[in-house]
């Protein structure tokens, strides 16, 4: 006689069993996904002992045919797969029929089920998979409910193994719990005694269902991830919490409390993917980020997705697996950029090109001989950085508010101020005094508190007339003279004893009632009170609101902050003087139209490559040449050369705010601007487009920072200190934050105290 011999049936039933039902949480997931399959809108879960003892899985689905209980726990009879091919589109969640086979064999089964044709139910007790009677009437709701009792009852080895009751309970409540989110439309009921017990509405809302289940601070931080490909045929969607920085004490309270949720459904199934939470990971670790909860789903053509590949049907295995996890990541990597301004490393190489293509084009604008260094006239000492209490240190909440809340670690930030800043390890240079004395500079920036109620004021009572001194300040009287020196009007003006200029333009007072209508009081405070941080770049700030911290694009601010010193300071600017050879209309036209050969992005000025339209252009400044100089200080002469031909020359230009001379490699721009954009027949069209210019010209640009990190080739101040010293501090106490900044992403929060890991401790007297 031969060794290989036939395995008895029971034996090899047994054995299949214990592959397709290894724990508790794994009947539940095979009679939940029945259930789902029946078009159940409702399922509850009860068990006892982990589901050792009891084991019960309720639906309201369209419930058993009488005559279908014979089979009904027969291993490989199923209604949900007729052959072999079905399994190339397949909708179900079951198709091999041997879940309850598998059950019937490891535990003692009751089904009681009725459809909603029928006139009652019937029920049926099953043991090894055979029906130990025939089916009886019996009471019950329409759908099924499945009872199992004395799991693993004929397997003493795996049952002893399972003596921790509480660790079985966890595992079918975590499986219960992935089916309650992904699912929000059907209504999931887990009851077990125990505080983990719960139950979801089934309305669909899915905020609800995680507020539920996890906590409203959860609910509150989620948002949606979605990607489509119509080349790999699949889309991936899902909701994370907002990141957050994974060193931190929050994070490791979540960790303790077990208050984090992950999982993974591909065509509906909960499966364990590791090759497509890998990408996920590994995005959010290179940025030391973990979220609190990620709910994915894939979606993948039935042709291209293989779902038996394993008897829990835990895994699937799909088509082009590799591509499609590598879009998924370069998506995710670029959302997590996109959420947080980070730039996007796979477009590095395209943005390295694009630098050395503006490096190239910068050096350009050093064909303008006629500009030099020498040729300004102008104050350029660095004023001395003002300092407050408020610049030592963190900014702390009051102390009523400390008494009254509960202190916890992650709340806790430093707050002496006499503790060591950074800064005492920086080298500096000395710095220049300004001209004037201190007390009148510190008279122009006091009484600011009344900032906000003029700001109210100004936007209910439009009526009065509108000041930047008003806005900004609060001041009035003489101070204006004052205020005036610190943003830049004309000095000689007022050394000579001349008053400040008013003009009754209804255009003008428009505009400045539009500025004080749009102003956002929330934004105002937040820069009024914070503290500067530093500088990541001449057009991105860092500063910190209370325990906040906050990136600005600066360029954004001041952009609008000049154009709004522009309208307020109308008529009363003062100017540098450009002596030697001055630059002429022509040249610098001529300059940028063969500039539009060479770069897309200045196609607009390839008009100006005509001599004819040059000309033109030259003429038309020439009619407003005193419109330009009385009101803006644009001085332009017409000046013989070389042929005796007269040509129209800038020999002044505007100073809006003092120790502070523009990048000079821009008045070509400057220059077009006021020939294209300026409607010179509608006034008050006109004084806006003007003022908009002149603001371009003073914002900070990047392309324009020399290597020795200078303003620009035509200034000698560094860029740094002219940010920290002079542009911020005027910003903070003048500037009028129009309320469309709180949608245009011009402050980013990064991060808050809440998120820092480090705890600084307080000692003591």
């Amino acid at each position: 006689m031969g060794l290989i011999q036939r395995l008895p049936e029971d034996v090899v039933n047994r054995m299949a069993a214990g592959e397709v039902l290894a724990r508790p949480c794994n009947a539940i997931k095979e009679l939940v996904e029945n259930s789902l399959d029946a078009g159940a809108t409702e399922i509850k879960v009860m068990m006892q002992n982990g589901g050792l003892k009891i084991l019960q899985v309720s639906d309201n689905g369209k419930g058993i045919e009488r005559e279908d209980f014979e089979l009904v726990c027969e291993r490989f009879a199923t209604s949900k797969l007729q052959k072999f091919e079905d399994l190339m589109h397949m909708k179900t969640y079951g198709f091999r029929g041997e879940a309850l086979a598998s059950l019937s064999h490891v535990a003692k089964v009751n089904i009681v089920s009725k459809r909603a044709d029928a006139k009652c139910a019937y029920q049926g007790n099953f043991l090894d998979g055979k029906l130990l009677a025939p089916t009886k009437p019996a009471a019950g709701k329409n759908g099924t409910c499945i009872t199992a009792t004395d799991l693993f009852y004929n397997l003493p080895t795996r049952r002893n193994k399972m003596t921790t009751h509480g660790e079985e309970a966890k595992m079918v409540y975590d499986t219960l719990l992935r089916f309650a989110i992904h699912r929000p439309d059907v209504s999931f009921a887990l009851h077990q005694n125990q505080s983990s017990d719960f139950r979801t509405k089934g309305d669909g809302n899915f905020r609800d269902v995680v507020c539920n289940l996890l906590g409203r601070d959860v609910a509150d931080t989620v948002i949606p991830i979605s990607l489509e490909s119509t080349r790999l045929k699949f889309k991936f969607t899902g909701k994370i919490s907002k990141p957050i920085a994974s060193a931190t004490s929050k994070n490791a309270q979540n960790r303790k409390t077990n208050r984090s949720f992950f999982s993974v459904f591909i065509n509906g199934r909960s499966v364990r993917c590791d090759i497509l939470k890998h990408p996920i990971d590994d995005v959010l670790q290179n940025r030391s980020l973990c979220v609190q909860f990620c709910a994915l789903h894939l979606e993948i053509d039935e042709t291209r997705i293989d779902v038996n590949v394993h008897p829990t049907k835990s895994s699937v295995i799909f088509l082009e697996k590799e591509e499609i996890i590598e879009e998924i990541r370069e998506y995710f990597e670029k959302f997590i950029n996109d959420l947080f301004g980070l730039p996007d490393k796979t477009e590095a190489v395209k943005a390295e090109k694009e630098a050395e293509n503006e490096e190239n084009l910068k050096f350009q604008f050093s064909q303008i001989p006629i500009l030099t260094t020498q040729s300004i006239k102008s104050i350029e000492s660095i004023r001395r950085a003002s300092t407050s209490n408020s610049e030592n240190g963190f900014r702390t909440r009051p102390s009523s508010d400390l008494n009254s809340k509960k202190r916890v670690d992650h709340m806790e930030v430093r707050t002496d101020a006499k503790e060591r800043k950074i800064d005492e390890f920086v080298v500096r240079g000395p710095t220049k005094r300004p001209r004037g004395n201190d007390s009148d500079e510190e008279d122009v920036f006091e009484n600011l508190d009344d900032v906000d109620i003029q700001m109210t004021q100004n936007t209910t009572e439009l009526d009065d007339g509108v000041s930047m001194v008003s806005m900004a300040s609060g001041l009035g009287g003489d101070r204006r003279l004052n205020e005036s020196q610190d943003l830049g009007e004309d000095e000689d003006l007022m050394e000579n004893g001349t008053t400040h200029r008013e003009f009754e333009f209804e255009s003008l007072e428009i505009l400045r009632q539009q500025i004080a209508s749009s102003a956002s009081l929330s934004l105002r405070d937040l820069i009024k009170t914070s503290t500067f941080v530093g500088s990541i770049d001449p057009e991105t700030v860092l500063i910190q609101f209370g325990t906040s911290l906050y990136m600005l694009k600066f360029a954004e601010i001041l952009r609008e902050f000049f154009y709004q010193i522009s309208i307020f300071s109308f008529g009363n600017y003062g100017s540098y003087r450009l002596e030697e050879e001055t630059p002429s209309i022509i040249d610098m036209l001529e300059l940028i139209g063969e500039l539009s050969e060479t770069d897309e992005n200045y196609k607009a000025f390839s008009i100006f490559r005509d001599p004819t339209t040059r000309e033109e252009a030259e003429f038309l400044l020439g009619e407003h040449v005193d419109l330009l100089y009385d009101y803006f200080a644009f001085k332009m002469e017409w000046i013989a050369g070389e042929r005796e031909e007269k040509r129209l020359h800038i020999t002044e230009i505007p100073s809006l705010v003092h120790h502070y001379v523009p990048q000079l490699e821009k008045l070509p721009f400057l220059v077009a601007s006021l020939i294209l954009d300026v409607e010179y027949d509608d006034e008050q069209k006109c004084f806006q487009s003007i003022c908009r210019a002149i603001a371009e010209l003073f914002t900070l640009h990047s392309q324009f920072i020399t290597a020795e990190k200078k303003v620009s080739a035509f200034c000698g101040t560094h860029w740094k200190p002219l940010i920290k010293q002079v542009l911020m501090p005027l910003v903070k106490r003048k500037f009028i934050p129009p309320e469309h900044f709180k949608n245009a992403d011009i402050f980013v929060q990064l991060a808050d105290s809440h998120d820092l890991y480090k705890v600084f401790e307080r000692c003591g007297s």
